[in-house]
């Protein structure tokens, strides 16, 4: 996956995670780092420090629509 900053830009940052949910390719995703990555069952003997747990729909910051899932897929 790879990170994107508040404005929604992306950053040149990348990081491994499994995927629990079958994202897609430039699908926007939720992801638990750390410990609370092992907890999702099925993962707890996985070697991992990050999960990807949701697709994102929409993000709305400041009344601002920063993301629509909808409005990619056009």
């Amino acid at each position: 996956m790879q990170f994107i900053d508040e404005a929604g830009e992306t950053l040149p940052e990348y990081e491994v995670a499994l995927d629990f949910v079958g994202a897609g390719f430039n699908e926007w995703v939720l992801v638990t780092r750390g410990s609370a990555a092992r907890q999702i069952p099925g993962s707890e003997t996985r070697p991992s420090d990050a999960a990807v747990v949701a697709i994102i729909d929409t993000i709305t910051a400041g009344n601002r629509s920063l993301y629509s899932k909808k409005d990619q897929e056009r």
